[in-house]
């Protein structure tokens, strides 16, 4: 597999804030903060792909959801959310210790948010995880939450795997060729010993149906993906399931929705009189793209994944979100691509350096 990258610069001219319109928008953040809060030192590790906006809404179900889960409070936007870890985990330490600090003092926490499923203008699949691991001296109690949720764009609902499988599953009536692929990633040890399993998540990709699994048995529990074709086992969803990934969606009615236009107050410009340029031009990005592995997805023909980034004051590559999905594999990849490449020589507009919005399409050839 092969990618070509192509930036697309807004051509110079007046100055405008950039409030062009998007069906799709999902911000790809990942993060690893060292914060300290009164005695307590707490290690923060989230990657998490924002919902900006999907299917021509700003889904605020679905943001609210994913900040409740990873922090306990429902807010509206990235910015929100990432000032709520903050707030909750503490300030980034920014100066050596007198000595080594305790051990039993520190709290290690891992939040996720990642889509694993998409059928637009009718619903997407979201994998959400939660993990936090406190010290016996920490203030923080242990959480632990790994599940996967589907947002109707339709109606904003939120549908958990409970209302989205038959109920046949759980009381084991379905043939046994269902349970044979449901539990085929086990090995034989592990699943006759298991004592019971729960389903924490159901959605489609690729033309397969998907269970999150959460398997125990007395010495230990295990949480895997299984996967089957949809359309020799839809009969294993629900009426809700099957109406979510089996129907067509409903053609919904396209709103004028604009990506963020202000990033830490200041504003956030599409034409500015000097565009930011890459140093080194297309010399150093060939260099660069040399060194980016392939994503691990077969493809059937090319591709092309849109999407767009913030050139700040210091030419630093940010708020890089997906505008055109394509599969979730290869949108993240796409994504981390976008964040690792070199600098930029920022934009400028009246002798100062501003906040400038650009848009790369990358192509992946197979």
């Amino acid at each position: 597999m092969t990618m070509v990258l192509g930036v697309a610069m807004a051509s110079a001219g007046a100055q405008s804030v950039d409030n062009r319109a998007v069906g799709y928008s999902v911000r790809y953040e990942k993060e690893h903060l060292f914060l300290q809060k009164d005695s307590g030192l707490n290690v923060v590790d989230y990657d998490i792909e924002w919902p900006e906006v999907v299917g021509y809404s700003h889904v605020p179900t679905l943001q609210r959801f994913i900040s409740q889960a990873l922090t306990g409070k429902a807010t509206l936007g990235f910015d929100s959310l990432a000032t709520t870890i903050r707030q909750r985990y503490g300030k980034p330490v920014t100066k050596m210790f007198d000595k080594i600090p305790d051990d039993r003092r520190f709290c290690y926490v891992t939040a996720s948010a990642r889509v694993v499923g998409y059928e637009p203008n009718h619903w997407i699949a979201y994998h959400v995880g939660l993990k936090v691991a406190p010290g016996k001296l920490s203030a923080f109690q242990a959480e632990a939450d790994d599940r996967v949720v589907v947002c109707d764009l339709a109606t904003g609902k939120m549908h958990y795997a409970s209302n989205l499988v038959s109920s046949n599953i759980m009381n084991r009536n379905e043939p046994q060729g269902f349970y044979d692929l449901l539990f085929q990633p086990l090995d034989d040890n592990f699943f006759n010993a298991m004592t019971a399993y729960e389903i924490d998540g159901v959605w489609v990709t690729r033309g397969q149906l998907c269970f999150l699994i959460k398997a125990t048995s007395p010495d230990a529990s295990k949480t895997y993906i299984a996967s089957m074709p949809l359309d020799a086992y839809s009969y294993a969803l629900s009426r809700q399931g099957k109406r979510l990934f089996t129907k067509k969606a409903e053609l919904l009615s396209p709103q004028v929705v604009a990506q963020q236009n202000v990033m830490e107050g200041d504003s956030i410009y599409s034409n500015v009189e000097k565009q930011p340029e890459m140093k080194g031009g297309s010399d150093a990005l060939r260099q660069y793209l040399s060194h980016v592995s392939q994503p691990a997805v077969r493809l059937a023909g090319p591709v092309k994944v849109y999407t767009s980034f913030v050139v700040d004051k210091n030419g630093k590559v940010r708020d890089v979100c997906v505008l055109q999905p394509v599969d979730p594999v290869i949108d993240r990849h796409a994504a981390q691509t976008v964040k690792g490449m070199p600098s930029f020589t920022p934009g400028q507009h009246c002798g100062k350096n501003v906040l400038v919005r650009m848009y790369m399409p990358i192509t992946y050839q197979p």
